[in-house]
């Protein structure tokens, strides 16, 4: 975070806790794309997500106005609220110097480990809801199997240019594999990890972030949860996730043939992150790995 953009985006929280009756402004958190302002005293107590800028266009989000990926994380925060799915309430979305900044419920979080078997029978009883009625920003307006394929193959290419790794299958043959080898679409959030969610107890009192949703095979939000445990900051235990799925009434087939590409799409990107968004020669390495094993598969 540059310090320019710190007191860029901290000037405009300071401005909308003026305007809302609020007090004392302080950053809470901070990611790629957006950062968290808590505002105490006055007259309410509230969040503050704001957008690094109006545009974006970084590894998940090429040309994707800030206004949208706003609009659609309070669309699917009371989605989610309305079903009983862990989330905080999303208040408004108001324009402050030209950024829009999505005001929010606050709930504090202990530090304590997420209970991943409660995580998973949440994720569960999410799956088997009907798909939200609203365009989805990572879906591009696309099916979700040509979708996952097109981006699959843009990560993967840019990957190659520096990498050696095997060529993938004809786009062809990876979308007839996903056609003729997928459950129904469910809405995913496909970035589950610690730190998009709010914990107190071990328990999940709200789950954010929804920008990489997608309306898609629940498959491909387990294979995503499954290579994210392996990175340790994630805080994923994956088998008392899977249990805790299980438990909840969720089903997948991890023997399907469309499971490595499910889990290619992951590996891909996150090789992709460790590469170049946030180097780490250790854990690329092991995801370049993971990539070429995976091909190796289809």
């Amino acid at each position: 975070m540059s310090q320019s953009a710190e007191r860029t985006t901290a000037d405009i929280a300071l401005a909308v806790a003026a305007r809302r009756g609020a007090g004392s402004v302080t950053l809470a958190g901070a990611g790629t794309e957006f950062l968290f302002y808590e505002a105490a005293g006055g007259l309410v107590r509230e969040g503050y997500r704001i957008p690094r800028s109006s545009e974006f266009n970084t590894a998940n989000n090429r040309g994707v106005s800030a206004k949208t990926l706003q609009r659609q994380e309070m669309a699917l925060a009371r989605w989610a609220s309305d079903n009983s799915i862990p989330s905080a309430a999303a208040i408004d979305v108001m324009m402050q110097d030209g950024f829009p900044v999505l005001v929010l419920e606050v709930i504090d979080d202990d530090g304590s480990d997420l209970d991943c078997t409660a995580l998973g029978s949440g994720i569960a009883s999410m799956h088997r809801l009907p798909v939200p009625g609203l365009p989805l920003v990572a879906q591009a307006g696309r099916p979700w199997d040509a979708r996952l394929v097109e981006r699959l193959e843009e990560r993967y290419t840019r990957l190659r240019i520096r990498h050696s790794l095997p060529s993938l299958p004809p786009s062809a043959t990876l979308q007839a594999t996903l056609e003729r080898n997928s459950s129904k679409p469910c809405l995913t959030h496909m970035d589950l990890r610690r730190q998009n969610v709010r914990v107190h107890n071990g328990q999940p009192l709200a789950i954010f972030d929804w920008s990489n949703a997608l309306a898609a095979p629940p498959e491909l939000e387990i294979a995503r949860i499954s290579e994210y445990s392996v990175i340790r900051e994630n805080g994923i235990d994956y088998t008392a996730f899977l249990n805790g799925y299980s438990k909840g009434g969720g089903s997948i087939d991890v023997g399907s043939p469309s499971w490595p590409i499910y889990t290619l799409d992951t590996a891909v990107m996150l090789a992709g992150v460790f590469d170049t968004v946030a180097p780490d020669p250790e854990v690329r390495e092991h995801f370049l790995s993971r990539a070429r094993a995976l091909v190796r598969d289809l």
